[in-house]
C-alpha cells in the first residue's frame, strides 16, 4: 500500500509532507552523541520505525561511577504513525446513537537485554476513529472497502500529535529498574516493543462480538532519547 497522509484539521497533505521532512531528516539527528560529563549523556539516541512486530533499538552509556546509581532521568521525544483497516459486519450503518467509535491502542514498553520490561515515560496513545465517515451495511464482501469498510495510513496525526515530535521526561528510581543502567559493557541496550490494537469499546480488541472486522496493521514508533542523566550517592 502507497503511504498516504490524511489531509485532515484544515492541513494538506503536501503540508504534512514539507513539515516532517523540514528538519526531521533521521540521518541528521542520528549523528554521534557527545558525552557531557561522568553521569549526563546528551544524544540524540535514536530507535527508528519500532512495532510491535518488529521492535526498535536503542542504545546509549551506562552508568560508570564509584557510587551505587540512584536515579536515572530520561528525556525522550517520539513521533507516532499507524495503518489500520475496518469493516462493518452489521447490516446497519455503523456508529451513531448506539454504538461507541472503534479506536487505536498503543503502548511502548522499554525491554532490556536481559528481557525484563521497565517504563519508558512515553504516553500510551488511544485514537478514536471518529473521524472516519460511518460504516455502512456490510454488503456480504470482506474487502475492508466500500461502503461498509475502510483502510488508512497515517503518516502523522496532525490533530492527535499536533507537534511532529512529543517531549516526556521520566525518572526511574527503583532497584530492580535502576540494574539495566549499570550494564557492565558500558552500554545500555532497550527494545522499544509497542502492545497494539484496534478496540471496538474499550477495552474489547476487535472483533470482540463479532460487529466489526479488521486490525492494525503496523502502529509505528519513532523515538529520541536526547538526554540520559545519572544520579549517584
Amino acid at each position: 500500500m502507497v503511504p498516504q497522509f490524511l489531509a485532515r484539521c484544515g492541513v494538506s497533505a503536501l503540508a504534512c509532507a514539507a513539515f516532517a521532512a523540514s528538519g526531521q531528516n533521521h540521518a541528521q539527528l542520528g549523528q554521534a552523541a557527545r558525552q557531557v560529563s561522568g553521569q549526563v549523556h546528551e544524544g540524540p539516541f535514536v530507535a527508528t520505525s519500532a512495532t510491535a512486530q518488529d521492535p526498535g533499538e536503542v542504545e546509549f552509556p551506562a552508568y560508570k561511577g564509584a557510587a551505587p546509581l540512584r536515579k536515572v532521568r530520561l528525556t525522550v521525544r517520539h513521533h507516532i504513525s499507524y495503518a489500520f483497516k475496518v469493516e462493518n459486519l452489521e447490516p446497519t450503518q455503523w456508529w451513531g446513537a448506539t454504538q461507541s467509535y472503534p479506536s487505536l491502542y498503543s503502548f511502548p514498553w522499554f525491554r532490556t537485554e536481559a528481557g525484563g520490561v521497565i517504563q519508558s515515560g512515553m504516553p500510551s496513545w488511544t485514537i478514536s476513529l471518529c473521524w472516519l465517515p460511518p460504516l455502512g451495511p456490510y454488503d456480504g464482501v470482506l474487502d475492508y472497502a466500500g461502503a461498509a469498510g475502510a483502510q488508512r495510513t497515517v503518516l502523522w496525526d496532525m490533530c492527535a500529535q499536533p507537534a511532529y515530535w512529543t517531549t516526556t521526561t521520566q525518572e526511574i528510581d527503583q532497584a530492580w529498574a535502576l540494574a539495566p543502567f549499570t550494564d557492565a559493557d558500558g552500554v545500555v541496550q532497550l527494545a522499544i516493543q509497542p502492545m497494539t490494537w484496534l478496540q471496538q469499546d474499550i477495552p474489547y480488541a476487535v472483533p470482540a462480538e463479532g460487529s466489526l472486522a479488521g486490525g492494525v496493521d503496523w502502529f509505528q514508533w519513532d523515538v529520541i532519547v536526547d538526554r540520559v542523566e545519572y544520579f549517584d550517592g
